[in-house]
């Protein structure tokens, strides 16, 4: 009898056991099924950033909230940003009963107390929304639960995920825990986005610099944070003035797309001499070229750099006759005017297209004296002339400088004086 006895008391023993242990594996594999749901949402929340998704943030957003809304079953969610400037959340996606959450966003964000929490980047829970809203006099039309979760970057708060349950109660500290894992994914797109739009900025702006900069005046210029904004300066800059001599004549004799072929070689063999001596491309002009030394970014050489880039443009065009000459190409030459001056110089025309350009008195001396150069000649004014006289050592290819008889030029009363530069032969 006793020993039946304690064969019913073991087995009973073992069908406890039994059940504890079934209890546990079954508690285990809940738990380990729910990593696996987590995981799986937020596997999803990573793949919303294809590269044609990262054009729009909006849409990010929204594919966000979906996902949130498929995994979690809850329909009302919304994403906010903070506005650095005066530090309020703007709404950016939501889903459900908008208008109904947006006032609870409202006062939320409004409560001082409730706001210091979210800045401290800590989660805001509201077990009981009309309790909440008795306390506070206000008049929800919900009721349920509220989760305010801060997005965070770099330990600054950047926005807000907030979610409405109909149940009172709903968020638990494990639903707490994994939504704040949700808000990283979100701060990954909002911080991708940013670099991506900035990068697209910025590579824009260098686009439209490299039109009139050299690489390193470009780089100059986002180095001293220089912004693209309409507006001029005054400054002193060095003008070099080109042009083809006799090209005009010369074309007419010429079909129409061998003059774009030749002008668009003879422009390519050109621009890079004056970057190269980090000068300004302010314009082309049919054959005519205008550069600018000294502007935007000002150098103590600038004068010298005008003319070096001049006598380099006079030897590459020799070479680019003599390579062009099976072409049948007719034998380019090329005259040149310098002046140093003051200026206004800056970015001219819309907020939509801004060239960088000069205005001024000097502009029009340089293109005066030009015209007076003949065929692959330099001529410069004097004040060119006595910013590089006691350099000149310091310029190859340069033989002298040869005083001109003075030249009156249009819009001056009295006659400028003028100086050739002889280059060296052989």
């Amino acid at each position: 009898m006793n020993e039946d006895r304690l064969n019913e008391d073991k087995l009973l023993q073992i069908s406890h056991e039994r059940d504890m242990f079934k209890r546990q594996f079954i508690k285990i594999q809940e738990s380990y099924e729910n990593k696996i749901h987590e995981l799986s949402i937020l596997k999803e929340l990573s793949n919303i950033l294809r590269p044609e998704m990262v054009y729009d943030q909006n849409a990010v957003w929204q594919e966000q909230i979906k996902v949130i809304k498929q995994y979690t079953y809850i329909d009302n969610i919304a994403i906010l940003l903070l506005d650095e400037e005066n530090k309020t959340f703007s709404l950016k996606a939501s889903a459900g009963d908008t208008d109904n959450h947006s006032v609870m966003l409202d006062a939320i964000v409004d409560d001082e107390t409730q706001k210091h929490v979210i800045m401290d980047k800590m989660p805001v829970i509201i077990d009981n929304i009309q309790e909440y809203s008795f306390n506070r006099h206000y008049d929800f039309m919900f009721s349920g639960s509220l989760l305010c979760v801060p997005i965070v970057h770099n330990n600054q708060v950047i926005g807000l995920l907030s979610l409405l349950h109909g149940k009172e109660g709903w968020f638990d500290q494990n639903r707490v825990r994994f939504l704040s894992m949700v808000v990283n994914e979100i701060a990954t797109s909002i911080v991708i986005y940013r670099l991506y739009h900035k990068m697209l900025t910025e590579e824009k702006q260098r686009t439209l610099l490299s039109r009139f900069f050299s690489k390193s005046v470009t780089e100059e210029i986002y180095g001293s944070e220089g912004n693209l904004r309409l507006g001029g300066e005054r400054k002193k800059v060095t003008i070099l003035f080109s042009d083809l001599s006799g090209f005009t004549a010369m074309s007419e004799k010429l079909e129409q797309e061998k003059v774009v072929e030749i002008l668009n070689a003879y422009f390519s063999v050109m621009t890079p001499i004056i970057f190269k001596h980090k000068g300004t491309l302010d314009k082309l002009m049919g054959d005519g070229m205008l550069a600018l030394f000294g502007a935007p970014i000002v150098h103590d050489d600038d004068p010298l750099r005008a003319v070096r880039s001049a006598i380099e443009m006079i030897s590459a065009l020799a070479q680019f006759n003599i390579e062009n000459s099976c072409k049948q190409w007719p034998q380019l030459s090329v005259s040149i005017g310098i002046n140093t001056g003051e200026v206004v110089a800056g970015y001219i025309g819309s907020e939509d297209h801004l060239n960088y350009t000069a205005i001024g008195d000097a502009v029009n001396v340089a293109q005066r004296i030009q015209t007076l150069a003949g065929n692959n000649e330099i001529f410069i004014s004097k004040t060119v002339r006595d910013e590089v006289y006691e350099r000149t050592a310091e310029i190859d290819g340069l033989k002298k400088l040869v005083l001109l008889p003075s030249q009156k030029v249009k819009g001056k009363k009295e006659a400028i004086e003028l100086y050739g530069v002889e280059l060296e032969t052989g």
